[in-house]
């Protein structure tokens, strides 16, 4: 018998966010895709996450240990992911979305603009508009995104049900349930290391052809969106 392999260093990820996010960490979704690629690394996440915080709010409360600036400064991510409030406007996100990229820049750590959902109320013009901030600004700081408001539009289809669109929701119709947070573990999961989520591991509680439908749908909007980036 060889010489056991090398494990593989954990990719370690900063998670900076808001209500949006909490169970991609809680439920260690995205450690539970890499535990179940057999290729892949291992990713440990650390979240600063705040209820209804914008990157604006965030970077006001300052440098303190427990802060995202303070977070980043601790200097020892391969990825910081940045989410903002899904009705943030142009003028509030692009400053504070360049701000945090300096800084992320500055550790060495890979920035990832995180797009998220809207809630369904605002659907489809809330989702189209995030899609938009996000393509725009991960073209000009050359930076990938995590496409996830139109990975829910490939998933929804053309004409989706009633059913079909809360299925993505939890009851209150603004935060992801499971299938939408796992759709979005999928889509940075892409994002992280440019694998395919396809066949890796899904939470209980989601259908096998569900969870296949998911994966699917995030890895085809990960190749599109990482090609329209590249334009």
């Amino acid at each position: 018998a060889g010489e056991p392999p090398i494990p593989l260093q954990p990719l370690k990820v900063l998670l900076i966010g808001n209500s949006q996010c909490p169970t991609i960490v809680s439920n260690q979704l995205l450690e539970k895709l890499a535990e179940s690629d057999k290729g892949g690394r291992p990713i440990k996440v650390k979240g600063v996450i705040k209820g209804g915080a914008s990157l604006r709010s965030h970077w006001e409360a300052g440098t303190g240990p427990e802060s995202a600036r303070g977070m980043i400064a601790s200097g020892s991510w391969d990825y910081v992911v940045l989410q903002d409030i899904y009705n943030v406007e142009e003028a509030a996100f692009q400053p504070y979305a360049r701000r945090f990229h300096e800084l992320i820049k500055e550790t060495g750590a890979q920035t990832v603009l995180f797009g998220t959902a809207s809630i369904l109320s605002d659907y489809p013009h809330g989702f189209e508009r995030l899609h938009r901030l996000h393509v725009t600004m991960g073209k000009e700081l050359g930076v990938p995104i995590v496409d996830a408001s139109q990975a829910y539009f490939r998933y929804f289809g053309d004409k989706p049900s009633i059913e079909r669109l809360e299925s993505l929701f939890a009851k209150d119709r603004a935060h992801p349930g499971l299938w939408g947070s796992y759709l979005y573990s999928c889509g940075i999961y892409s994002v992280l290391t440019e694998r395919s989520p396809v066949g890796l591991a899904a939470p209980e509680g989601i259908p096998v052809d569900i969870a296949k439908s998911l994966q699917e749908s995030t890895w085809a909007q990960f190749q599109e969106t990482a090609a329209a980036l590249k334009k």
